[in-house]
């Protein structure tokens, strides 16, 4: 929070944003004094601004995104925007990799952490779903080639495939691919980092068909 003023009020809330750093609409502004310009130039006063940043889910995630990859070491841009009542953080930058970890394990670590941290310093809570370098869509994509090669496979064979133990936002992108299927099913089986879909052909199918 800082107070600034200058001639007109738009003049001191200037200011107050130039050294901020923030955009007018991430900031909340309380009028001190609206100041006058005198009588002919005498007995004029300047206004008098505070101005605070707003804490909001969408400042704080952006906040403490740019301090968690300082501490990790890692250089990168962040750009973060509310999105279906949640925030979305894309962070680009270079060696990214490790970021990401194997199938995004990582960034869904960072993801729930950053969720716990400004749920502690805004007192709300919001989805906060991490992306690094356009991951998540090259991973979607991914997935659902996976979803019809083991589809595929599974028609062919007339037995249940069984695929790699997943997170469960990926197990819904394979059953969300295959739900209109016209020969195969789709279900999960196992338990928390074991669990992994199952692509078997429906009933009335056998091979060959």
């Amino acid at each position: 929070m800082i107070e600034t003023s200058g001639k007109t009020v738009d003049d001191a809330i200037e200011r107050a944003l130039s050294e901020l750093g923030l955009a007018r609409d991430d900031v909340e502004i309380e009028v001190l004094d609206p100041g006058s310009r005198g009588v002919l130039g005498l007995g004029g006063r300047d206004a008098h601004v505070r101005v605070r940043p707003r804490v909001t889910p969408a400042i704080v995630t952006h906040q403490l995104t740019e301090q968690l990859l300082q501490a990790m070491g890692f250089p990168g841009t962040v750009h973060v925007r509310e999105q279906n009542g949640g925030v979305a953080v894309e962070i680009v930058g270079q060696d990214t990799g490790a970021l990401i970890g194997r199938h995004g394990m990582t960034i869904e670590a960072i993801s729930v952490l950053l969720e716990a941290m400004v749920a502690n310093r805004t007192g709300r809570h919001a989805r906060i779903v991490v992306d690094v370098a356009g991951y998540r869509e090259r991973r979607h994509l991914a997935l659902e080639g996976i979803a019809k090669r083991a589809a595929d496979q599974a028609v062919r064979a007339g037995r249940e495939v069984m695929l790699e133990p997943m997170a469960s936002h990926e197990r819904r992108i394979i059953h969300t691919a295959l739900a209109g299927h016209p020969r195969v099913i789709t279900f999960s089986r196992g338990e928390g980092v074991s669990r992994r879909v199952v692509v078997a052909p429906k009933p009335t199918d056998s091979p060959g068909e």
